[in-house]
């Protein structure tokens, strides 16, 4: 007796040849179903060749794991960038993504794991919510240097003097405004510095002759700055007094 085994179809996909029954020739699924005419050889062996220039250029799109694409989904997920925004940035539909998170998809083409990789946190929405760690920490370093609280919530545009800022939490766009307030103030002339070696050295060019008049005019400041002699200066205040005093020594 002749033993019949059926073999499953994989993932359920029907024949090529019903795929192909109501495909015009020169339709590679019609070759596939096994048609052989000019029309449909030259179909498939334009999508061969079209293969092989995208291999050689390195556009393989093979099947891979889908382990990769599923960490770096986690990585954004934890940075604020969610399912939906790396749909919009990739074109790979949400329901893949949530094969993907949840183990169902084990594999993916090599095509969809390089768009799942290229994604970065920078595609996060404004009001999505991220780790508040990283922010307080350039907030942090900015309040050891010398700007006070009420100073960075101005240059935030915040209307009180609080920085009303989250602190496990923050959106994308705060974090993006602190990170560029940082990087503006931090090599500003505005970061403060002792005062007392300035105040000194103001002194000694009175001892010179000069009045708090000229000095005002030469360090281009207010006449009366020269006389509040606070424990902190501005570096770029601070550079102007040391350049002119050299200039008026030697």
């Amino acid at each position: 007796m002749e033993l019949t085994i059926a073999t499953p179809s994989i993932r359920s996909l029907k024949p090529a040849s019903t795929l192909a029954a109501t495909r015009d020739h020169g339709d590679r699924l019609k070759y596939m179903s096994g048609c052989r005419c000019d029309l449909c050889r030259r179909a498939n062996t334009d999508y061969e060749n079209t293969r092989s220039k995208a291999r050689a250029a390195g556009d393989w799109n093979g099947i891979v794991s889908a382990e990769k694409s599923r960490k770096h989904i986690d990585w954004l997920s934890y940075h604020g960038v969610g399912r939906r925004q790396i749909a919009a940035a990739t074109d790979v539909a949400e329901s893949i993504l949530v094969k993907i998170i949840n183990g169902q998809r084990t594999n993916v083409r090599a095509r969809t794991e390089r768009l799942i990789l290229a994604v970065t946190p920078d595609c996060a929405a404004d009001h999505a919510i991220i780790a508040a760690g990283p922010t307080w920490k350039l907030i942090n370093t900015l309040l050891k240097a010398g700007f006070t609280r009420s100073r960075i919530a101005a240059e935030l545009g915040r209307k009180t003097h609080a920085l009303q800022l989250g602190k496990t939490s923050i959106t994308v766009r705060n974090a993006h405004d602190v990170q560029r307030l940082y990087e503006r103030l931090i090599e500003s002339d505005d970061v403060p510095v002792p005062g007392k070696p300035i105040w000194h050295l103001i002194k000694k060019l009175r001892d010179e002759g000069y009045t708090d008049k000229q000095l005002a005019r030469d360090l281009n400041v207010a006449e009366a700055a020269l006389t509040q002699r606070n424990a902190k200066v501005s570096k770029g205040f601070a550079r102007r007094v040391e350049q002119f005093y050299e200039r008026a020594t030697t």
